[in-house]
């Protein structure tokens, strides 16, 4: 059975506080003359689906692009599992005809242009969860969210747990598989170095 992607909305993930990158919004952050969010955004609208942002800031680079803006639900900063929480409160709320969210973190500027495609042609109706993986590594970010997950993981944050892959093994899940091209396509950035390394992974598929 396949899943229909209209059931499905995209949650940039950036809620985090960016201390080892000394602060502020790291994904507007450039590196050859365009910014991390440019390259998620340009991958993303792609797929034709509505794409929200998950932040507990408000910034006027989201406001002007006209995204509608996500908080946490839960305080101190929980990490990603309160933004996946967040978002599915919302969707259930405000479009009860999707049944998915679709994560991604606000720092992976090299995600696969086949992200979304190979996700829905593995799909697994008996799987509740989809993670991202890469070289046998998972990434547990980039994932496929089922809504009706939302009370187990309100109670699993309220254990004051945060560990994605703790809460994910739990469940029925599965993982989709990306084949490495000579680098981790959900290389994420959290340093300046990373910013510089990005910049040179950037120039060398460009060489090829």
């Amino acid at each position: 059975m396949s899943i229909n992607k209209n059931k499905i909305i995209f949650v940039i993930l950036a809620g985090g506080l960016s201390k080892r990158f000394g602060g502020g919004f790291k994904t507007f952050a450039k590196f050859n003359n365009k910014s991390i969010f440019e390259r998620i955004e340009s991958n993303l609208k792609t797929n034709k689906i509505d794409i929200v942002i998950n932040t507990n800031f408000s910034d006027e680079k989201f406001i002007n692009k006209n995204y509608l803006i996500i908080p946490d639900l839960e305080k101190d900063f929980k990490g990603p599992l309160a933004g996946i929480y967040a978002s599915m409160n919302w969707l259930i709320k405000k479009h009860p005809n999707k049944y998915w969210i679709f994560t991604v973190p606000s720092d992976t500027p090299f995600l696969p242009n086949n992200l979304l495609e190979n996700f829905l042609s593995k799909y697994d109706e008996s799987k509740q969860i989809f993670i991202a993986r890469c070289d046998q590594k998972p990434h547990p970010v980039v994932g496929m969210w089922n809504v009706s997950l939302i009370n187990n993981l309100k109670n699993y944050l309220n254990g004051r747990n945060r560990k994605i892959m703790d809460w994910v093994i739990k469940h029925n899940h599965k993982f989709i598989d990306f084949e490495e091209n000579n680098f981790d396509y959900f290389f994420n950035i959290n340093t300046i170095n990373d910013l510089y390394k990005a910049a040179e992974i950037e120039k060398n598929l460009l060489n090829k």
